[in-house]
């Protein structure tokens, strides 16, 4: 797998990508963070090893970033769907995972 360390996800990342200035939401936003993380981990794979390579995976990052973005931004609204652009990403991460 392909590393990419210019995309970072941390509360910074977040916080510009939502254009948050304040301080009021990081615990919220970190929560989310880890959530979504977990998420996108688990829905392409249940291995540890395999977990921790996708990490460095451009795409995974992006679902993550776009999960937690759209999370916060619906946090009022019973969201019944993982948004169609996190899914494209969990399943293109799937495919090269299983090459």
């Amino acid at each position: 797998m392909a590393n990419d360390y210019s995309l970072i996800i941390n509360l910074e990342t977040i916080k510009n990508a939502l254009r948050i200035d304040g301080t009021q939401d990081d615990a919220l936003l970190q929560g989310y963070i880890s959530a979504a993380k977990d998420y996108v981990a688990n829905a392409i794979t249940d291995s540890d090893e395999e977990s921790e390579q996708l990490q460095s995976e451009t795409k995974y990052k992006l679902a993550v970033i776009l999960l937690v973005q759209f999370w916060y931004s619906n946090r009022t609204t019973d969201m019944k769907q993982t948004p169609y652009q996190v899914l494209s990403l969990i399943q293109q991460l799937r495919g090269k995972l299983w090459q």
